[in-house]
């Protein structure tokens, strides 16, 4: 067995093997919302369906890992759970009851064997405040969404869509854009020099109740969405 002596080559090669073990190639985000659920999905390559997986808060350093939830085992934290596809190769964390101290970084973990380093994805998680706003039914209300000076100085679709399930509302939910200032019951007025822009919802029903979310997208087939502010909506 090889004993090392030296405390400072130790300290320098557990530096390196943390390095090696949080090589990463990119950074996915996820954003939720107080109160709310996120679903952090985090593929994993072919070959590794019956290895433990984790999601791992923090740095996530070689020892003494922060690990929130892992496969096999009970989460610290009930509000956690994994499960796992192993035909898509994604093993899939949700997040209920989101707090704003869940923000911030963490690891998507797999093990690959015993004396080699894990796999690792970088995870961002975004926790948006949410505004509560009441309307009355038959009447009209307008949803205000600010946006900070990033998002004037480049070229982005600003959008409304509504849904409580983040991926859906994306695909599926957008209601109104800067591009087409009208969708159905739905119209969107931006004042870029005042960084706001306004959702006009007339003829208010029950149905309009829910949560919705204000966005901003970069023009082009490769966008990603910016998600600026959370509206939770109940009409009575």
């Amino acid at each position: 067995m090889i004993q090392i002596c030296d405390h400072k080559l130790l300290i320098f090669l557990l530096l390196i093997m943390s390095v090696l073990a949080c090589e990463t190639t990119e950074i996915l985000t996820f954003t939720g919302y107080e109160g709310g659920k996120v679903e952090i999905r985090c593929p994993y390559e072919s070959g590794y369906e019956e290895q433990n997986k984790y999601l791992c808060r923090g740095e996530c350093p070689v020892c003494n890992k922060d690990k929130v939830v892992e496969s096999g085992s009970p989460a610290k934290d009930r509000r956690f759970s994994l499960t796992d596809d192993r035909t898509t190769h994604i093993f899939t964390v949700t997040i209920t009851d989101l707090r704003t101290e869940d923000q911030g970084k963490y690891w998507c973990g797999v093990r690959t064997g015993l004396g080699k380093p894990d796999k690792y994805t970088e995870i961002n998680l975004e926790i948006k405040p949410v505004f509560h706003m009441f309307g009355v039914t038959g009447e009209h209300l307008n949803i205000t969404c600010h946006y900070n000076s990033d998002l004037k100085n480049n070229i982005r679709i600003k959008f409304i869509c509504k849904g409580s399930n983040l991926s859906l509302c994306e695909s599926s939910g957008v209601k109104a854009t800067t591009e087409r200032n009208s969708n159905g019951r739905y119209s969107l007025r931006d004042d870029e020099s005042a960084g706001v822009f306004n959702v006009t919802i007339p003829d208010l029903t029950l149905k309009d109740s829910g949560i919705y979310w204000c966005g901003a997208g970069e023009t082009g087939p490769k966008y990603k969405n910016k998600w600026i502010s959370v509206t939770d909506l109940n009409i009575v």
